[in-house]
């Protein structure tokens, strides 16, 4: 009987045993195959854990409460908005676009006109438009100003007065006059050196204008050549420039030689630069009638591009892309200004002293330029291009002496001016104050004119 007891209770184990074993295989094959085992050192091996400093962050991230008198503040202060001018508006069209009504953008405008000529307003300009706040709290209220800038130093506007009206108004930027000092030397272009030393553009432009008639830019400046240039500037109270003055003196050294002119003022309504001995630096020639020209064909016999044989070449040629401006050499009257045969489109001046210039091969003659009109130096009388005889872009151009051409880089043109007598004492005191000045001004910086001291050399 115990035998039999025994035996069962072996078969029940055994029939255990089997549901346990399968009950655990079925537990592991239901979930992922996780392989447990002890890598404390592979652990320490990871990266290390970030800690935040959770009051940090929320101190970080904590806005100040608004209070309510900067609510109050907010909501009554008057509604501002910027307009662009845009090409071909007028200021009514940025006042309409900003949403003032018709009759009161005229009476604005019309009370502008007494400090600023609305039709000076050019594109790109920002107006300012202020309206009253919103009594709703929401958009704006009536229109009360319009102002803009109408020059880097004065404001000007109109703004709504006592009576509903409006009455212009105008404010001047707080600004000082003061005299700079840059030097430099050239590397690439005199432009770009004068850039680089904090010139500012139209200061170098005045220089590069006063130096062409002794200086081809193309061909006199080289690498190494230096430069210095004295002029006004005013400035506001970070120091930032906002309108350049006068240029009062300017030089350049080119390969040792030096060339240098000082402003003067003849009291006469009348303002030239001079040399050191008081001749004018102006010209009765330009020494290049196009900018930035390189000579593709100089003075002389040479072998003709399109006729393939040796024939004389009475001028130089410019090699400019078309529709470069040509402006006139010098004061004169136009003699001839139409097509001409092989020269294409053509123009002559004559000039004083028996002098003539000729201008060949222009795409097309400047609107107003005939026969018997005069023409001021510098004046555009045409643009660049290839009409008539012509294997491309470039400007032919000739000088004449009588009729017959001459080599236009070896013209000697006379100064147009020499002073004498008073003019000439008054000028030695400008150079005098002007060189004084240079020396108390230390290059690549500038000061206050008024701790200059009076000097002939500043302008009025």
């Amino acid at each position: 009987m115990t035998n039999r007891v025994t035996a069962k209770i072996k078969r029940s184990m055994k029939a255990v045993a089997v549901v346990g074993l399968a009950g655990i295989a079925a537990f592991f094959a239901a979930r992922p195959f996780v392989h447990l085992v002890d890598d404390t050192d592979n652990l320490l091996e990871g990266p290390p854990p970030v800690f935040m400093d959770a009051e940090a962050e929320l101190s970080a991230r904590a806005r100040p409460l608004t209070t309510d008198s900067e609510l109050e503040d907010r909501a009554s202060r008057p509604v501002e908005t910027q307009v662009r001018v845009g090409s071909g508006d007028t200021l009514g069209d940025v006042l309409a676009r900003a949403g003032v009504e018709g009759i009161e953008a005229t009476q604005a405008i019309d009370a502008l006109r007494g400090v600023f000529n609305p039709r000076a307003l050019k594109a790109g300009q920002k107006v300012k438009v202020t309206f009253e706040k919103s009594p709703h709290g929401f958009g704006h209220g009536g229109f009360q100003m319009v102002s803009l800038n109408a020059d880097p130093i004065r404001v000007v506007g109109a703004q709504r007065d006592d009576k509903g009206g409006f009455g212009p108004i105008e404010t001047m930027r707080q600004v000082s006059k003061q005299v700079a000092h840059n030097t430099g030397t050239i590397k690439s272009s005199l432009f770009e050196s004068a850039q680089s030393a904090g010139v500012p553009i139209q200061i170098i432009m005045a220089m590069i204008k006063a130096l062409s008639y002794d200086v081809d830019f193309q061909r006199d400046i080289q690498s190494g050549d230096e430069f210095t240039v004295v002029y006004e500037g005013f400035y506001d109270t970070k120091g930032k420039l906002v309108r350049h003055g006068e240029m009062l003196f300017a030089s350049v050294n080119l390969s040792g030689t030096p060339i240098a002119m000082y402003r003067f003022d003849n009291g006469q309504g009348t303002v030239e630069y001079f040399n050191d001995k008081g001749e004018s630096v102006k010209k009765a020639l330009l020494k290049t009638p196009v900018d930035g020209a390189k000579i593709s064909s100089g003075f002389g016999m040479r072998n003709h591009p399109i006729l393939g044989y040796s024939k004389m070449h009475k001028g130089i040629d410019f090699a400019v892309p078309t529709g470069t401006p040509i402006q006139a050499a010098g004061d004169g009257t136009i003699e001839i200004a139409g097509f001409n045969g092989s020269y294409g489109n053509y123009v002559r001046l004559r000039h004083g002293s028996g002098f003539g210039t000729a201008y060949a091969h222009m795409s097309r003659i400047a609107a107003g330029i005939g026969p018997g009109k005069r023409v001021s130096q510098g004046q555009i009388i045409g643009f660049v291009g290839s009409t008539g005889r012509s294997t491309g872009a470039h400007l032919h151009y000739e000088v004449l002496k009588g009729s017959d051409q001459i080599n236009p880089l070896s013209v000697k043109m006379p100064t147009s001016i020499k002073l004498a007598g008073r003019d000439l004492d008054r000028f030695k005191a400008v150079k005098r104050d002007t060189d004084t000045l240079m020396a108390k001004i230390p290059p690549s910086t500038r000061l206050a004119a008024n701790a200059l001291g009076k000097s002939a050399a500043l302008s009025n």
